[in-house]
């Protein structure tokens, strides 16, 4: 059997015994990663961004984020997830999630949306990414894509003898993965998420008309240098706002039963 063929049923393999379904949304999931490990690997991280950036767990804007984060983790799918929330000081306006519940939100984030249900918007969203797994997602994803852009490689190799013509196999196959897998594929898992942490910052009493208030916000915010949506991570925010408002009477059903 030649090395192509190997790597390819061994891949094969090895991504049919790793995907499973996700409990909250039942959209199958590629995940190499047990969620007994979700919890270390999301302390190591935090650990070593606390060792590079200002982060702040204390303090007006800390108890801000720790409030109303606590408040929806409470209500998700997993209150019982060990987690944290910090602000990052500095003038960015970004939040993210790491693996196991480790939630940061930057300074000009916090400051920029002083409405709590605004920003309740970007900690469900940020708790949704947590508790969907999306960081373990497109971990085993990108290592999955490696195996696979490294077997075409060696295929090439073994077929044409021409290590230029297997490295610029290797060259275009991870072009490929980045443009047409890795990123669709995080712009879907950012609608997901927007679509759970608005129904879970309904059912934790914040309104989820503000999750439309804070994308017509952030567009605004922009300075018009913004990539196009098929190059990006992350969705268009009009198609985002799009979405959140047809969903809106779901929203709202939770949101007036609490």
């Amino acid at each position: 059997m030649r090395i192509g063929n190997i790597i390819a049923l061994t891949a094969g393999l090895f991504l049919a015994a790793c995907v499973t379904e996700n409990a909250v949304t039942g959209r199958s999931q590629f995940i190499t990663i047990p969620p007994s490990q979700d919890a270390a690997l999301g302390l190591e991280a935090m650990n070593e961004v606390k060792k590079t950036a200002d982060v702040k767990t204390t303090g007006p804007a800390a108890q801000r984020v720790k409030r109303i984060g606590a408040r929806i983790a409470a209500i998700s799918d997993k209150p019982d997830m060990p987690w944290e929330f910090v602000v990052i000081e500095e003038d960015v306006l970004n939040a993210w999630a790491l693996p196991g519940g480790k939630i940061a939100v930057y300074q000009k984030m916090v400051d920029s949306f002083t409405d709590d249900n605004e920003l309740a918007a970007v900690m469900g969203h940020e708790i949704a990414h947590a508790i969907l797994r999306h960081g373990a997602e497109q971990m085993s994803r990108a290592q999955a894509q490696n195996l696979a852009i490294v077997g075409v490689g060696a295929a090439v190799g073994a077929t044409t003898k021409d290590g230029e013509m297997a490295q610029m196999a290797v060259t275009l196959g991870a072009l490929a993965a980045q443009g047409f897998v890795q990123l669709p594929h995080s712009r879907a898992m950012e609608l997901e998420a927007d679509d759970i942490g608005t129904l879970y910052m309904a059912r934790a009493g914040y309104d989820p008309r503000a999750a439309v208030r804070l994308w017509q916000k952030m567009k605004s915010m922009k300075d018009g240098a913004s990539q196009p949506a098929f190059l990006s991570t992350h969705p268009s925010d009009d198609k985002r706002i799009a979405r959140i408002n047809a969903k809106m009477a779901t929203y709202m059903a939770e949101f007036k039963n609490n």
